[in-house]
């Protein structure tokens, strides 16, 4: 006789319904015709053969009578629950108790269904069971609802793969299982095209992207592996157990990321002729339970430094160190984006969100200033300044550009910090139109490509420029090649409208991309700034000043001025005059100092 789960609770009968209660046939005959109209009846004798089924039994199973008829109930066993639950159940009515629990049994065309039953033992004169009536009501409908409610609460709709939770799920399991081996990895790998496919040709696209590289992982997992999708464009992989020494893990973990970066990285067909090289940026992290090392205390013995592994029992905590290992290896860049988690990598991470949220309450509290550098043409005249940002944290004291412009950008913040420095250049530009010597100069501010992106940038502009009353041509946003290859259609098209405007526009740092010439074609600029990294060696190397030369040359020909930033010395300055630079900044001509300390120093 099949059923499921562990056992059901006993009836709460003292005696079941037997024969040593002088129960008469006739009763017994009317209790059976009763649930014969409403459920699956089935008797068995003591050793479960099967004596007795009515029509709802037949029809159910697809078995005729006489097919069930001499079986035991192994005839629709479905295979789905273990031998020691048919034990527990046989334990349970051989003592003469009711037993209920739920089964799936399988039908004679091997479709399963699942059945609510309850067995009931018929006891002898002596108390010993005789017969079994085993009564049923159909939950399949229920069972299958169930069954789907589950697949959507922990597998990704997109891949089919195991989601998130269901991940964290299999690492606890991980950390009760002791296997012996201490040492354990998990893996975080992103498909770092996900966002660009998702812009440039839908989600539907994404989505093909995410399943073709769902399918070639799953083709890398084994019986000891695990694979899933843990974020919008990220996997993971879960490697229980790998070994007794964490450098044996790790080589087990290498050898395993090595095949993942060999089947993801490549070319992916998106449809309709559409065909992207995809790129991935991987993390991974070590981990023991804190149970094993206790067991184990493996820590000095195989050699590894503390801060190579973890010791956690918390499966969030391995997915988050992953993750900080991740996003590290892409921030990083370069073709190779692997990164293990160290333990200052976490320290620093909780550095980025101390300081991101320091950021925040020194915009509101006004720590921010706008600075400003001198720029002056061949004479030494001053034409416009360069407005840069400081940061005067009441915590940190004085923040490093460097340090807090990155972590902005990446955050989103840079578009906040963006619209107070543009309201800052228009204000300030507006009281220089008061001062006779400054009404006619320019300033120029730095633009990112979040700020490009976000809808009505133009607009903004615009707006903040007849706020203040200043004429258009008198504010310059710059911009770095790395903005344009992000979204170079976007980015000229931005800038066409705001030239339409009157705004001018300035392409920094030009020389370091790898592009610059397709982009003068396209780019309605009207100004290029020389790298200072040419500009510190032009005096003495022969090759930084031939490109200085040049891009002289291509500004002439493309009608931009050319402005040499970074002059340090007077030798500097005479050989960029000599070679034909329009303009100039640096510390010769002066250093950055506040807005408003130079509208009173002029």
């Amino acid at each position: 006789m099949t059923s499921p789960a562990s056992a059901g609770e006993p009836h709460d009968w003292k005696r079941p319904l037997g024969a040593e209660q002088g129960a008469p046939r006739q009763v017994l005959n009317e209790l059976m015709y009763a649930l014969d109209t409403t459920s699956i009846v089935a008797i068995t004798d003591r050793r479960g053969i099967i004596t007795y089924v009515n029509d709802r039994f037949c029809d159910i199973s697809q078995y005729a009578r006489d097919e069930l008829i001499g079986e035991t109930h192994r005839i629709v066993n479905s295979g789905r629950h273990p031998k020691e639950f048919f034990k527990e159940m046989w334990r349970v009515i051989g003592r003469g108790e009711v037993w209920k629990n739920e089964i799936c049994n399988r039908a004679k065309d091997g479709t399963e269904y699942w059945v609510d039953t309850t067995i009931i033992p018929l006891l002898d004169e002596r108390g010993k069971p005789e017969r079994y009536v085993a009564i049923r009501s159909e939950e399949t409908a229920r069972h299958l609802a169930e069954e789907q409610v589950r697949l959507l609460a922990y597998t990704d709709s997109v891949t089919g793969l195991v989601n998130r939770e269901s991940m964290l799920r299999a690492i606890s399991t991980a950390v009760q299982s002791g296997s012996g081996k201490d040492f354990s990895a998990f893996v975080s790998i992103s498909v770092d095209e996900l966002s660009v496919v998702n812009d440039a040709f839908g989600f539907e696209a994404g989505d093909r992207l995410l399943l073709e590289a769902s399918k070639r992982l799953h083709g890398i997992e084994n019986a000891g592996a695990r694979v899933g999708r843990i974020g919008s464009n990220t996997f993971g992989i879960l490697l229980p157990n790998l070994a007794a020494s964490s450098r044996e893990a790790e080589e087990a973990c290498l050898e395993l990321i090595e095949r993942v970066l060999e089947v993801v990285a490549g070319p992916v067909e998106l449809g309709s002729g559409v065909v992207i090289d995809v790129s991935a940026s991987v993390g991974y992290v070590l981990w023991a339970s804190g149970e094993a090392r206790r067991m184990s205390d493996a820590s000095d013995t195989d050699g590894c430094p503390a801060n190579e592994f973890i010791v956690t029992d918390d499966p969030h905590e391995v997915v988050k160190c992953s993750e900080i290992a991740r996003k590290r290896a892409r921030r990083e860049g370069g073709p190779h984006r692997l990164r293990q988690f160290r333990q200052r990598m976490l320290h620093e991470a909780r550095d980025r969100v101390r300081l991101i949220s320091e950021l925040h309450r020194g915009i509101e509290k006004g720590e921010l200033q706008l600075y400003a550098q001198p720029i002056v043409d061949r004479d030494r005249q001053l034409i416009g300044e360069e407005g840069l940002i400081r940061w005067f944290s009441s915590e940190l004291g004085t923040v490093a550009p460097d340090e807090f412009i990155p972590l902005a950008e990446q955050t989103g913040v840079i578009v906040e910090i963006g619209d107070w420095v543009l309201e800052e250049a228009c204000r300030t530009l507006a009281e220089w139109s008061t001062e006779p010597e400054r009404a006619g100069l320019t300033l120029s501010v730095n633009l990112s490509a979040r700020q490009l992106r976000v809808d009505g940038f133009a607009d903004r502009v615009h707006e903040a420029l007849v706020r203040h009353e200043v004429p258009p041509g008198r504010l310059t946003l710059e911009l770095t090649e790395s903005v344009l290859h992000t979204d170079l259609d976007r980015t000229v098209g931005m800038l066409a409208v705001l030239r339409t405007q009157g705004v001018q526009s300035s392409l920094d740092d030009f020389g370091t991309g790898y592009s610059s010439l397709s982009y003068l074609q396209q780019l309605p600029v009207q100004q290029l700034k020389i790298d200072r990294s040419f500009v510190s060696s032009v005096v003495h190397d022969a090759q930084a000043a031939a490109i200085a030369q040049t891009i002289v040359w291509l500004g002439r020909t493309f009608s931009l001025q050319i402005v040499a930033e970074g002059v340090e010395t007077e030798a500097q300055f005479e050989k960029l005059r000599e070679i034909g630079v329009d303009a100039f900044q640096g510390y010769l001509f002066g250093r950055p100092r506040p807005v408003r300390d130079r509208l009173v120093a002029a």
